[in-house]
């Protein structure tokens, strides 16, 4: 197995030391449990690698879920016999950005660590690149000494040690323009900043350490003095730097001319639609810009479909529940509603969901505002209430289109509640989501915004109510203090021990890395079809669910707590009851 290492005293020792000796990736693969050498095998064979095909295959077992990105790297430095380095808490030498470019060095994913006897020490997720490694050489006059690191560790700290270099590039190309650090600058100059070249560079490279960094969200917030830019991650705003306040009107300014806004406007709020390409990933983004007192402040929403569009296995399902829901997907018609409040992944659930019957010959059409993710397969329709074009008129009308499945991005009304009722009992399976807090509220909903219980009754599937919990950061994790009114509330033992993540640079400092679903899936059963009456009330509808099988949501979210996946806090928070 490799060195591997964490801080520079330990790599000059491993650096002064003979490498280590290569070894075959597969075994190491085999060895760590991680896939049997008769599934690699069929792997590598099904998508043509060989055995130098490195990057291929490291790629490949991310994206289908075997290995992260830390432990394929770790092994690939022991197959080549290169140390791995963890930069999470390494000091990386910030005068050494000069030598590497920042493009350089987000397009290649590397990143200059040190000087080791006269060499550049180059972090690396691929060393055997040479054509990269001459490429370090000659920009940096030195010789370059690659080391091991996984991608997400180096683009954590491009994002982290490049970013305020970016500001300065900006800031000295306004000097040239005329205008003062620590100043406003006019119209005429920020309309020529948007379109100049270190203008771009700062507004790309926000997007893709934005995109680096799993955050969902960016925002660029104006302050008195400054500007703060945070990225949304893991459902938290995490505060990534400060910049001068005289780059926000080039900053927005650029921001607006990719989404197609009014560059002028100044007085009023708008909203724009725009798309990258990062590594051959399309990234959708949805724009805000809102006037503030300090300036206009920006939200950009990132919508990674690499990332967010997942299988019925990712979704989070236990066995049994994955094999119910997938053979409610399977029924001829019904209606199957996912709940819960925004940002709680119901629109991830249903594409899932889609992506569960798109192989079956079904004609699936949906309905969204807006769509969301471009799926191939799926005919996706754009509503437009501005002229008319509701959820319940594109109801009525792809009804005439033959489909079998139908999703409806979301009920808001009486109509598009009836429409979705309706086609759900003339032989269409009909997914759409619906804001209640739970699975058993959801039924008296439906009834109390018009629908006549007989309907519920004869159309209802099944009902998930979600919610999205924070994972405990694994490098982190430190045993918990529950309070005492906590624990009476979950009801949960005094000498139940739970664990949560105390924060640091692998996480951000929040103690969450990722999150997970925790749910509840109710099924419509017989008995619980008798409680669907006028006067229905959703405690006893919640009682004959969990009689029939159903965990709460809760009580999910608190054995997720006892293995260590999330923390108390996190059960606190979502909790139902």
């Amino acid at each position: 197995m490799s060195n591997i290492c964490s801080n520079r005293e330990e790599l000059k020792v491993i650096l002064q030391n003979s490498e280590g000796a290569p070894c075959d990736i597969r075994h190491l693969l085999v060895e760590g449990s991680f896939i049997s050498r008769d599934q690699l095998d069929e792997l590598m064979q099904e998508h043509g690698l060989t055995n130098s095909n490195h990057a291929a295959l490291g790629s490949l077992l991310i994206q289908q879920g075997l290995i992260d990105d830390e432990d394929y790297s770790r092994l690939y430095a022991a197959s080549v016999g290169l140390p791995y380095v963890r930069l999470q808490s390494f000091d990386i030498d910030a005068e050494l950005l000069e030598l590497i470019p920042a493009d350089i060095s987000r397009q290649h994913i590397v990143m200059p660590l040190m000087v080791c006897e006269e060499r550049l020490v180059v972090a690396m997720h691929d060393p055997m690149d040479h054509d990269t490694a001459a490429l370090l050489g000659f920009l940096s006059r030195r010789l370059v000494t690659e080391v091991v690191a996984s991608s997400i560790d180096i683009e954590s700290a491009i994002s982290h040690y490049y970013g305020p270099t970016d500001d300065e590039d900006v800031l000295n190309d306004m000097s040239i323009l005329g205008a003062h650090r620590g100043q406003d600058i006019t119209e005429a100059e920020s309309l020529r900043l948007a379109e100049d070249m270190p203008t771009v560079r700062l507004v790309q490279h926000i997007i893709v350490d934005a995109v680096n960094s799993r955050a969902s969200d960016i925002h660029i917030r104006p302050c008195e003095d400054r500007a703060d830019l945070l990225f949304r991650i893991d459902g938290s705003l995490v505060h990534i730097r400060s910049f001068s306040k005289a780059l926000l009107p080039a900053v927005v300014s650029r921001i607006k001319i990719l989404s197609g806004m009014n560059i002028a406007e100044h007085r009023l709020p708008q909203d724009g639609q725009a798309q990258v390409d990062h590594h051959h990933r399309i990234i959708d983004m949805r724009i805000s810009v809102i006037p503030s007192i300090y300036g206009e402040s920006t939200v950009i929403r990132i919508l990674d479909k690499s990332m967010s569009l997942r299988k019925m296995t990712d979704v989070g399902f236990t066995e049994k529940d994955q094999h119910v829901f997938s053979g409610l997907l399977r029924k001829s018609h019904g209606l199957i509603l996912v709940t819960g409040p925004t940002g709680c992944g119901k629109s991830t659930t249903l594409y899932a969901a889609l992506q569960d019957v798109i192989t079956t010959g079904n004609n699936i059409i949906t309905v969204e505002d807006p769509v969301e993710y471009h799926v191939d397969g799926l005919m996706q329709i754009q509503v437009n209430p501005v002229i008319g074009y509701t959820f319940a008129r594109a109801l009525r009308h792809i009804l005439r289109h033959d489909p079998d499945v139908i999703m409806v991005g979301e009920i808001r009304d009486l109509e598009t509640a009836r429409m979705a009722v309706e086609s759900s009992l003339t032989g269409h399976i009909v997914l759409s989501t619906l804001h209640t807090n739970s699975a058993a509220t959801s039924v008296t909903r439906l009834i109390e915004m018009g629908i006549p219980p007989y309907l519920v009754n004869t159309s209802l599937l099944a009902i998930l109510a979600q919610r999205l919990v924070r994972r405990n950061c694994q490098y982190c994790m430190t045993e918990d203090e529950v309070p005492e009114e906590v624990r009476e509330v979950l009801g949960i033992g005094v000498d139940e021990q739970f664990f949560h993540g105390a924060g640091c640079e692998h996480c951000h400092k929040t103690g969450y890395h990722g999150r997970m679903a925790v749910y509840e899936l109710l099924t419509v059963t017989p008995g619980l079809r008798k409680l669907i009456e006028p006067d229905a009330v959703a405690a006893d509808i919640e009682k004959q669910a969990v009689s029939d099988g159903m965990v709460t949501l809760t009580q999910m979210a608190l054995q997720a707590a006892r293995e260590r996946k999330t923390s108390i806090e996190e059960v606190f928070r979502v909790r139902l009851t």
